[in-house]
């Protein structure tokens, strides 16, 4: 499943991200690059998919 992810807010060195697809999904990441990992996890967590069924898709 494909999500496209953008960054709701950035404070105290935390990244809060979303998806469009998932909108109740919620995850923090501490870096950029730490986004789709973070993602990944929150999304399998909500779907109950394995984490790699997710592919993230960012334009930040």
């Amino acid at each position: 499943m494909k999500l496209n992810a953008y960054i709701s807010s950035a404070s105290d060195g935390l990244f809060t991200v979303k998806t469009l697809q998932l909108p109740e999904l919620t995850a923090h990441a501490g870096t950029i690059d730490d986004i789709p990992h973070a993602l990944r996890c929150a999304a399998a967590a909500i779907c109950g998919q394995p984490p790699e069924d997710f592919e993230i898709i960012t334009d930040f």
